[in-house]
Parts: C-alpha cells; structure tokens; sequence
C-alpha cells in the first residue's frame, strides 16, 4: 500500500502532473472485437472515452498511439504513429516515448475501460520512489504491461527490440539503456491502488465489452473535454 503522504489531496494537481504525459495504444487491428474498439459504444460513450479521461487527470499531455496513421483526429489529443510496421503496441510505446519530453509516460490500452485515475497516480509515484524504468499495475493475470508508466530511459531499450524484430511489450527489458545500465522493472497489485474490481481488466471480445460494462463499476472523475 502506498504512504498517506502520497494520496494527499493539498498536493496541487498540477504539480503532480509535471514531467507526466499520457498515451493511448488505440491503434490495434482488433482482430478479436472484428471493429475499432476505440470506437465501441460502451456506457454511452466511445469506449476510448474512459482511459483518455483517466490520462487527462494524471498527465500534462496526453498522446494517441494510433498505428500506421492518422485515425482520431476528433479525439482532441496529437496522434503518434508507429515507427516500423506491424510492430503492435511496443512500436506504439516507441513513437509515445519519442514524441514527448516529458520524463515518465503513462500507458494505457483503449479498451481499458475501468482504470482510474487514483490507480495511475499511485503507479506513477511508485516508479518515482523506487526509481524504476518500468511500473506495471498486477492484476488477476499478472502484471499487464497495457497499463503502467515507462520512464524516457526506455526509449532506447525498446528501439533496440523494435530493431531485433521483437514485437511484445516486455521484450525490451533485456536491452541495456542508454547509459549502458538494464532496465529496472516494478509491479505494483491493482487490487491495493483502486477499489474498482480487477481495474485492469481490459476488452478483446464483444462477450468481454458485454461482461464489463455489466459489472460495477465507480465513475470516473474529470471527464470534462474527454471524447463525446
């Protein structure tokens, strides 16, 4: 569990948000779903709604990963495409880490849903206070690297795995970082940062979207601008 001192509210919003940018992976084939899930109605709004809502309160500057090009130009939000073909969500992670200046980048998959913005604050501080490169939220099935925070030093690991002809988010983490050193990879257990139910579950097929949205599940704060 993380210390009181880190959930304190007195904290000005701003300030925690510096140096934080935020980027959806939204540009999937959805082969499972057999359509774009960003665009899924889910409690009536496009299912990318929620995660970008989440990302606004813990970012300064939220990113899309949208793939080969553009294809959200309505979500409000600068798109980032992916630097080599086919590269799936590792090659989505390089084009957020090289587009932003900010030091940490918070990773969130479209189809997400139920991910809070508490639960990404408290990755976040976790990454800082224990100065990983890589801090993923543990859920159910594990850690899930579709929602965690990746410090800038990654950039160079995964582009040296983007380059070998790696394609899944955690291969990077066997290649030395810019200064030579390996990447330091945290966990932290979902269940302990956010009173939503497995928050990190996320949606591949219409039986998981039906599953989901029947479940309980708190609303999320600061929706304000998110995608209509």
């Amino acid at each position: 569990m993380l210390e009181e001192t880190e959930r304190d509210p007195t904290i000005d919003a701003a300030t925690a948000r510096a140096g934080v940018a935020g980027l959806l992976l939204c540009g999937g084939e959805s082969r499972r779903m057999g359509r774009d899930k960003a665009r899924l109605a889910f409690e009536g709004r496009p299912l990318a709604h929620w995660p970008l809502a989440s990302l606004r309160e813990v970012a300064d500057e939220v990113l899309l990963a949208s793939g080969k090009g553009p294809r959200y130009g309505d979500f409000g939000h600068r798109e980032v495409f992916d630097p080599v073909p086919d590269g799936g969500p590792l090659a989505g992670l390089a084009a957020g880490l090289g587009a932003t200046t900010r030091e940490w980048l918070v990773v969130l998959a479209c189809d997400m849903p139920r991910v809070e913005p508490d639960l990404l604050r408290a990755l976040v501080a976790r990454a800082r206070e224990t100065g990983a490169d890589v801090c993923l939220a543990k859920g159910e099935n594990g850690a899930e690297p579709l929602c965690g925070v990746y410090r800038r030093t990654c950039l160079r690991p995964v582009e040296a795995a983007l380059a070998a002809g790696e394609r899944r988010m955690v291969a990077f983490w066997h290649y030395p970082r810019a200064d030579g050193g390996r990447v330091h990879v945290a966990s932290a257990t979902a269940s302990e940062l956010s009173a939503a139910s497995n928050p990190a579950v996320n949606v591949n097929t219409p039986e998981d979207l039906e599953r989901v949205g029947a479940a309980a599940r708190a609303p999320v704060s600061g929706c304000r601008g998110a995608v209509e």
